[in-house]
């Protein structure tokens, strides 16, 4: 639906899209409920086929929705803002994105610690919680500004010439002959790929209600990463919009090293000392001291998924400002990045496990997360000698229909 999404969106607009999209969210939760209450709490009792059939299919709607929603909100970032804007645009999406996830992982933290080291992070009222913010994030959708009304701070007009069906398909299709759609193909789909390492393995290490504090902090660096990296380095007008994206690229190979070399040094140290032992938690409450440094990696992830997220949007949009051809650059951003992250899951959970004879130690789920990341620095390096200039030409851009300022 990503990859189709873009497509869709140059049809329906974001106000549709997004209003569309949301509904997917407050069913999931449904269906996630549904389970709570069938467990009776307990996440090892069994689940009903019934349960089983509503969470799948809330899965598989949530995706379809997702990849809706992140069409609509990927046009508006990088058609909305001026050249000079698109990454302060993003990174103010961005904090306000995380900001629900700290304030969520707040009230289960804060409801859940009483309870120990071994404390629920969900009730019944935390379920309600979020169906009811997440159905209401689906009517706000309805007032957001279409395209074609807007006036962008250079006071060009944002364009929204006529399109239909067969074009947007076709339009969709010749991405994959794109030559630079094809050169961030990779960092597009290493994007979310390391989720399944930083939210399993290695977010097993921590207890329940430190699982939610550690969630906290995770994502206030990714509000605080994007908001340094976009409006502070690659919206700085001081300097060419080329040595802008340079410089990204520089912080991304550098923070790479770094904290995946963090990573690296963290998880041979937790076999070689049986930190990753089952049952042995890091837990904030019980003993702080081995808390701490599991919980400053973790916040390092999260500041790298932020700065990941940013640039990977940032260079998209430096490409083109025809609104047309940024939803489908969106929609093809979301659609190949969810595609590797679907792949991702299918791996840990249907090939490389016990069952199957073959299951992948922590150690090497590690090593599976990090390779992407870094070939996709390289490819970053080769978008910015090709295809970043500092400022869009008309006629590099495809199918554009206003001029660039």
């Amino acid at each position: 639906m990503g990859l189709l999404a873009g497509g869709l969106n140059n049809i329906l607009g974001p106000r549709i899209l997004a209003a569309i999209g949301g509904t997917g969210y407050a069913i999931y939760a449904a269906a996630q409920y549904n389970i709570f209450k069938v467990q009776g709490g307990d996440d090892s009792a069994p689940i009903p086929d019934s349960a089983n059939t509503f969470s799948i299919f809330s899965g598989a709607y949530i995706g379809l929705c997702a990849g809706m929603l992140w069409a609509a909100q990927g046009q508006i970032c990088l058609t909305y803002p001026t050249e000079s804007q698109k990454g302060t645009f993003f990174a103010t999406f961005w904090v306000i994105f995380n900001l629900g996830a700290v304030l969520g992982n707040t009230i289960s933290t804060a409801l859940s610690w009483g309870a120990g080291s071994s404390g629920v992070a969900m009730n019944d009222a935390m379920y309600l919680i979020f169906i009811i913010l997440m159905a209401g994030g689906s009517i706000v959708a309805f007032l957001i500004q279409p395209p074609g009304t807007i006036i962008r701070e250079d006071q060009t007009q944002v364009e929204t010439p006529p399109t239909n069906v067969l074009r947007e398909f076709v339009e969709v299709l010749k991405l994959f002959t794109n030559p630079a759609m094809l050169t961030i193909l990779i960092p597009c789909m290493s994007s979310n790929w390391f989720y399944t390492y930083q939210f399993g393995p290695f977010g097993d290490n921590f207890s329940g209600r430190s699982n939610g504090l550690k969630a906290i902090f995770y994502w206030l660096s990714q509000a605080a990463g994007a908001w340094v990296l976009g409006n502070m380095f690659l919206d700085n007008t001081k300097y060419s919009r080329t040595t802008r994206a340079w410089t990204g690229c520089y912080i991304m190979a550098g923070t790479t090293l770094a904290f995946f070399g963090g990573g690296a040094a963290f998880q041979y140290a937790s076999v070689s000392n049986g930190w990753t032992d089952k049952g042995n938690h890091f837990d904030a409450g019980d003993n702080f001291g081995s808390f701490f440094g599991p919980f400053l990696l973790y916040v390092c992830y999260g500041l790298y998924d932020a700065f990941f997220q940013v640039y990977t949007n940032y260079l998209i949009g430096a490409i083109s400002n025809d609104s047309e051809t940024l939803s489908r650059y969106a929609g093809f951003y979301k659609g190949t990045q969810s595609g590797a992250g679907g792949i991702s899951w299918a791996l840990n959970g249907f090939v490389f496990t016990a069952s199957k004879g073959n299951a992948l130690t922590p150690t090497t789920q590690f090593w599976v997360m990090v390779v992407p990341c870094v070939i996709s620095v390289f490819f970053f390096a080769i978008f910015c000698k090709v295809f970043v200039k500092d400022t869009t030409e008309e006629h590099a851009e495809q199918g554009s229909s206003i001029k660039a300022h």
